[in-house]
C-alpha cells in the first residue's frame, strides 16, 4: 500500500484513536444497565480524563526533561479545539433527544466528507481520487451500519436533526484546526490543555448534581476512569501525535473506524444482533479506509 509519503505510524496512531472511540458506546451502554445515568456518566467521562492526563504530565515532567513552554497562538489553537471538543459531545448528546440513536450517528458521520470541505474552504485543496473513494465508502457503509436493522417508524425534529448536523461540523473542524497545533511540546500536555476547556466548559450544561457523589462510591469512577480513557485522554492524545503529520482529511477518514470498532463490541460483549446489512456497512468503512489511504 502507498500511503502518500506519509509515515505509516501516525496513520496508525490516528486509527487507534478513531477506534478507541468505538469503545466508548459499549461502555456507556453497560453502565447505563448497571442504573447511572446519562448525566453523571457525561460529567465523569471530563473529569475524571483530566485528573487522569493531568497525572501523566505530572509523571512525565519528573522522568525527563521537556519543553512545555507554549506561544499564545498555540494555547489559544488547544482552547479552540477544547471547546469545539464541547460543542460536538454537547450537539451529540442533546441530538439523542429528538432523534432515534442510529440516525444521530449517521449524522455525526458526516464529519467524513464535511472535514475534506472545510479544507478545501481554507486551502483550496481538493481531495485525491482514492479519498473520494473512501469518502462515499464510508458514508455508504455508515448508513447500512446503523439502518439495517430498522424497520419501525421513524420520528424526527427539526432540532434533533440540526444539533446532529452541527455535531458533525464541529467535529470536523476539531479535526482540520488538529493539523495546525504546533507540536514542539509533548502531546499529553497538549492533551491536558484541552480536555480542561472542555470540562470547565462542559459543568454548564451538565452540572454535576448531589448525587454525582454517591454514584462514584457505588462505581462510577470505574467507569468514569475507562470512559474518560477511550473518550478524551487516549484519542486526544493520539490525535495530538497523528493529525498534525496527516492533515484533516486523512484523519477524517481513519477515524471513521469507530463505528466498526462499536458494532463489534456491542455484538460480542452485548450481545446485541446485527444484520447483514449492518455487517455489510461494517466492511464498507473498513474497505473506505483502505482506499482513503491509497495514493492517487
Amino acid at each position: 500500500m502507498q500511503w502518500q509519503g506519509k509515515a505509516p505510524l501516525f496513520a496508525i496512531l490516528v486509527f487507534l484513536g478513531g477506534a478507541s472511540y468505538g469503545i466508548v458506546s459499549p461502555l456507556v451502554k453497560y453502565a447505563y444497565q448497571l442504573g447511572f445515568d446519562s448525566n453523571d456518566i457525561t460529567v465523569a467521562q471530563f473529569y475524571y480524563a483530566v485528573l487522569i492526563l493531568w497525572a501523566l504530565v505530572a509523571i512525565s515532567a519528573r522522568s525527563k526533561k521537556q519543553h512545555y513552554g507554549m506561544t499564545w497562538k498555540n494555547f489559544g489553537r488547544l482552547v479552540f479545539l477544547g471547546l469545539i471538543g464541547t460543542v460536538t459531545s454537547i450537539a451529540y448528546y442533546k441530538a439523542l433527544t429528538g432523534l432515534p440513536a442510529w440516525l444521530a450517528v449517521i449524522l455525526l458521520f458526516q464529519f467524513a466528507w464535511i472535514t475534506f470541505l472545510v479544507q478545501f474552504l481554507v486551502t483550496k485543496k481538493r481531495p485525491g481520487r482514492f479519498e473520494w473513494f473512501g469518502i462515499v465508502f464510508v458514508v455508504i457503509g455508515t448508513i447500512l451500519a446503523n439502518v439495517g436493522g430498522v424497520h419501525h417508524h421513524v420520528h424526527l425534529t427539526f432540532l434533533g436533526v440540526l444539533l446532529g448536523l452541527i455535531s458533525a461540523i464541529a467535529y470536523s473542524l476539531f479535526l482540520y484546526f488538529n493539523a495546525g497545533v504546533d507540536t514542539s511540546s509533548p502531546p499529553l500536555y497538549r492533551s491536558a490543555i484541552i480536555a480542561t476547556v472542555s470540562a470547565v466548559a462542559i459543568t454548564p450544561v451538565f452540572p454535576p448534581h448531589a448525587s454525582f457523589l454517591i454514584h462514584n462510591l457505588q462505581g462510577l469512577w470505574i467507569f468514569g476512569i475507562l470512559i474518560g480513557l477511550f473518550s478524551q485522554a487516549i484519542p486526544t492524545t493520539l490525535f495530538s501525535i497523528g493529525i498534525p503529520k496527516l492533515g484533516g482529511g486523512t484523519a477524517a477518514i481513519l477515524s471513521s473506524v469507530e463505528l466498526p470498532v462499536a458494532v463489534l463490541l456491542s455484538a460480542w460483549w452485548l450481545g446485541e444482533s446485527v444484520m447483514w446489512v449492518g455487517w455489510l456497512g461494517v466492511l464498507m468503512i473498513f474497505a473506505g479506509i483502505i482506499i482513503g489511504q491509497r495514493s492517487g
